[in-house]
């Protein structure tokens, strides 16, 4: 069975919600039976949780601050973060795991962010990559799936990342 690309938590239920295939043993089959096959029974407590998709997000950033408050935020919104700060940890990072969207400052101290979104384009072409910066120049023929001046609001980001990866943002989920 072909792994999944993204990672599977359980988490309380609250709504509709992603999930990921993931194989069962006979034992949890039975155990289980009569459950939503999205959700399973937590053994300690006997309630049922559900299972949600966790999502990657890169986030390339050389401000360590920024990159820390980048992180904070977006794994309290349910998200599996990597922070790298140059263009050359960026692409070593790009070539061993695989993200589901890029969070991308342009003004990097080994290069130009532009370099990666060029790359990004060529290689992931379906990768959406939003661009954090506090520049205002213009990107050329790249193309990005956003872009965001610094300092940006947290919600229309979050809400900017939700809608790039095809999910819902948390506040529209009932």
């Amino acid at each position: 069975m072909a792994r999944p690309d993204a990672h599977t938590i359980a988490a309380k239920r609250s709504g509709p919600v992603q999930t990921a295939p993931f194989p069962l043993d006979s034992e949890t089959t039975r155990s289980q039976r009569g459950l939503d096959p999205a959700q399973e029974l937590n053994r300690n407590t006997n309630s049922r949780v559900e299972l949600r998709t966790v999502h990657s997000v890169l986030v390339v950033e050389d401000d360590p601050d920024i990159a820390m408050a980048l992180q904070d935020s977006l794994e309290f919104e349910g998200f599996h973060v990597d922070c790298v700060q140059t263009c050359r940890q960026a692409f070593i990072s790009i070539g061993q795991n695989a993200y589901n969207a890029v969070l991308l400052d342009l003004e990097l101290p080994d290069g130009d962010g532009c370099s990666i979104l060029e790359k990004l384009q060529a290689s992931h072409s379906s990768l959406p990559v939003i661009v954090l910066t506090a520049s205002n120049r213009d990107l050329g023929p790249l193309r990005a799936y956003a872009r965001l001046t610094k300092p940006w609001e947290r919600g229309e980001l979050c809400g900017i990342l939700h809608r790039a990866i095809g999910m819902a943002s948390p506040s529209t989920v009932s």
